[in-house]
């Protein structure tokens, strides 16, 4: 309450730089809420490698359909840090659904695995045999 005070002219009105410098970082508030994630590629592979830290694993769903890896993750990690009185003094924690989806081709979807340690989540992705013929069709 004191820093919301501090911030406002006899108007009651946040002062104009004030109010210039919140627009100016508004679009990048949400920057932290992404999955970060690492893609690598070989001949044989794709391998990613998604942070999900403080995340069980029963919280993360992935799938792999029409070429499209889909990464969702629910945090469920809101505590309560209100005294008795119900004054919080800070809470940044919050609950909620992350998801990123991935265009990997060629990928033979019943080879995937997953694995997650140390807060990282690394999903092993095969690729399909290429294919003899190049994609040429011959005509009869």
């Amino acid at each position: 309450m004191t820093n919301e005070m501090m911030n406002r002219n006899d108007f009651g009105m946040l002062d104009p730089f004030e109010r210039l410098a919140q627009n100016f970082w508004a679009p990048f508030e949400g920057a932290n809420q992404a999955l970060k994630t690492d893609i690598s590629e070989t001949d044989t592979q794709y391998q990613v490698h998604v942070d999900v830290p403080g995340i069980d694993k029963q919280d993360v769903k992935l799938s792999y359909r029409d070429n499209m890896l889909s990464i969702k993750v629910q945090k469920h990690s809101f505590v309560d840090h209100s005294d008795q009185d119900q004054n919080v003094v800070m809470n940044e924690r919050r609950e909620g659904t992350l998801q990123r989806d991935y265009m990997l081709p060629n990928v033979s979807a019943e080879a995937i695995t997953a694995q997650q340690a140390d807060g990282v989540l690394t999903i092993t992705l095969p690729k399909q045999a290429a294919s003899e013929n190049d994609g040429k069709i011959e005509i009869n």
